[in-house]
């Protein structure tokens, strides 16, 4: 179940926040493989970050899957998730930064 937490400093409407929550999802989906039923966005919105010692618009984000992840598709997901930040919420590229966590098959994930 690929999972992508997303922090921004911008605080997020309904109507933007849930463009981004389905552009995240198809956009996690395609590039990792998997089918968009196994994949969960959380966005949080207004959240204080300072990054390079402003307070300008930022994000952060941190992607945990079983699977499929490695340089290539994390390359992809990197800049297709900054763009989708950009478009939708006018955070530059270079002040967004994700984590990618490639999760063992011995870890208990349980979807009920």
């Amino acid at each position: 179940m690929p999972t992508l937490n997303l922090f921004t400093n911008v605080p997020v409407d309904t109507v933007v926040a849930s463009d981004i929550l389905r552009d995240a999802t198809k956009a996690v989906a395609k590039i990792i493989g998997k089918p968009e039923s196994y994949v969960m966005i959380l966005l949080n919105g207004g959240v204080p970050i300072e990054f390079a010692g402003t307070e300008e618009p930022a994000a952060y984000g941190e992607l945990i899957s079983i699977g499929g992840l490695g340089p290539s598709v994390n390359g992809k997901l990197s800049s297709t998730i900054a763009e989708i930040l950009q478009t939708k919420l006018y955070i530059d590229s270079s002040r967004f930064y994700i984590k990618f966590y490639d999760v063992q098959v011995n870890c208990c994930f349980v979807r009920c």
